[in-house]
């Protein structure tokens, strides 16, 4: 087992396990932007965010996860990309807790330069119905 010291004020430190501090990672890693276009990053307010669900979802009912934006794979560990404005095709996966169902969307965008935008689903108490982009 991998053992970390970790410091907790003057003069006071603790012992962590490998297991804490995976799942710390995990959630640091569950909340990052990826930048899904090539060449230099977009001056600020040019760019558009799109936000879904965390990949860690600590229970929540349902669950919205963005997979690819026009075919391109978007990581495990990003819960919102970043974007050139103009029209995207977003892939998305919507995960209804009770039920253990989920579905499949394609979302048509176009994105405005300098706005954030959320993936917000529509549902019944069993399914994801549809999934549609609103003002963040």
């Amino acid at each position: 087992m991998i053992v970390a010291l970790v410091e907790h004020g003057p003069g006071k430190c603790s012992i962590c396990s490998t297991r804490h501090l995976l799942a710390c990672a995990v959630l640091v890693a569950g909340c990052t932007t990826q930048r899904l276009y090539e060449g230099a990053a977009l001056p600020a307010g040019e760019a558009a965010i799109v936000r879904a669900d965390p990949a860690v979802n600590a229970g929540l009912p349902v669950q919205v996860r963005l997979r690819r934006v026009d075919g391109r794979e978007v990581g495990v560990s990003a819960s919102s990309v970043e974007l050139p404005p103009g029209p995207h095709e977003l892939l998305v996966d919507c995960h209804v807790a009770a039920s253990g169902s989920t579905r499949r969307f394609t979302v048509a965008a176009d994105l405005a330069p300098g706005r954030r935008y959320r993936l917000v689903a529509e549902t019944t108490a069993r399914n994801c119905e549809a999934v549609h982009l609103a003002d963040d």
